[in-house]
C-alpha cells in the first residue's frame, strides 16, 4: 500500500552501508520516519532529492517498522536560505527543534504550516540574525503542540494575576501569584506584563515578524528556552551552534 504526502525534511541518520533513515514533517500524516534503501550509493537517483530542509511530494509505501520512500520530487529547496550560513543555522535549530518535540505519527496540520511559513520568511527576510522570528516559531511551536502556558490566572491557586511584573514558572506552566510564589519556592523568573500581551499576540496570529523592544524580546528567548528545558530536558544540539553564529554576529557588529 502506498501513499502520497508533501513534507520538509528535518533530519536523516545513516544505517547500513548505503540506506539512511529520515525524519520528514508531512502536510497530511505528520511527522514520518522513512526509510530510503540504497540512497547513499553513487548510482542513486534519490539522493539529490532527499537533502536537509528540503520541500518534496514523496510516496510512501507502508512497512512494518518503517515506512520507505518509493518515489520522491523535490519541488522547493530554499537556496536564500541553504546559501545562508546564518540563516540555514536557524532553520536548522527550526527543524530540530520540530524533531525534538513531535513523536512519529503525531499529526499536528498546524505544525506543517508553521514550518512552512518560517522557512517563507527567512528566504525573503534580508536580515543577517533575526533571531526574534525564531523565537516566535519556537513559541507558537510549543503551543501547536500543547505546551501552551497559563498566562493570565496562577497555575496553582487559580486566582487572576495581575502587575506589570509577574513570576512565570515554566514547570508549572505559567503564571503564579505572588502568594503561591512564595509558598511554593519554586525557579519562577519574573516576566512584564506587556511581555506576556506581546507572547498572547503571537499565539492569536499567524507567524509573522513583529516590531518589539529588545528588552521584551529578550524575556520572550528566556520563557522559550525555560519551556523547552521543562518540556524535554535540553535544547537541541544545533542550538549551540546557534549560539555561536550569534556571537560572531554580535562581534563583527562591534568590531571585535
Amino acid at each position: 500500500m502506498t501513499y502520497n504526502t508533501e513534507g520538509i525534511i528535518l533530519k536523516y541518520r545513516d544505517i547500513g552501508e548505503f540506506d539512511r533513515i529520515y525524519s520528514i514533517l508531512t502536510r497530511d500524516h505528520g511527522k514520518v520516519e522513512a526509510w530510503a534503501q540504497g540512497v547513499r550509493k553513487p548510482v542513486s537517483k534519490l539522493v539529490a532529492h532527499l537533502q536537509l530542509l528540503y520541500r518534496c511530494d514523496f510516496m510512501f509505501a507502508r512497512g512494518r517498522r518503517f515506512d520507505r520512500i518509493a518515489q520522491v520530487r523535490m519541488f522547493n529547496r530554499w537556496p536564500e536560505i541553504l546559501g545562508d550560513l546564518e540563516k540555514m543555522g536557524q532553520a536548522i535549530y527550526a527543524v530540530s527543534l520540530i524533531d525534538t518535540v513531535l513523536r512519529p505519527g503525531t499529526k499536528e496540520r498546524g505544525v506543517f504550516e508553521l514550518l512552512l511559513g518560517y522557512l517563507e520568511i527567512q528566504s525573503l527576510n534580508t536580515q543577517r540574525l533575526d533571531l526574534g522570528i525564531l523565537t516566535m516559531f519556537s513559541l507558537k511551536l510549543l503551543k501547536e503542540s500543547g505546551f501552551s502556558p497559563e498566562l493570565h490566572y496562577c497555575v496553582l491557586c487559580k486566582a487572576r494575576v495581575d502587575g506589570l511584573s509577574r513570576k512565570f514558572d515554566a514547570i508549572r506552566g505559567g503564571v503564579l501569584c505572588e502568594d503561591c510564589f512564595r509558598k511554593a519556592g519554586s525557579e519562577a523568573f519574573p516576566v512584564s506584563s506587556l511581555t506576556l500581551e506581546t507572547l498572547e499576540e503571537i499565539f492569536a496570529v499567524a507567524l509573522t515578524p513583529l516590531e518589539m523592544p529588545d528588552v521584551i524580546q529578550r524575556e520572550l528567548e528566556t520563557v522559550a528556552h525555560a519551556m523547552i528545558a521543562a518540556h524535554f530536558g535540553e535544547e537541541p544540539k544545533s542550538r549551540a551552534f546557534l549560539d555561536f553564529l550569534s556571537k560572531q554576529s554580535l562581534a563583527l557588529e562591534a568590531g571585535v
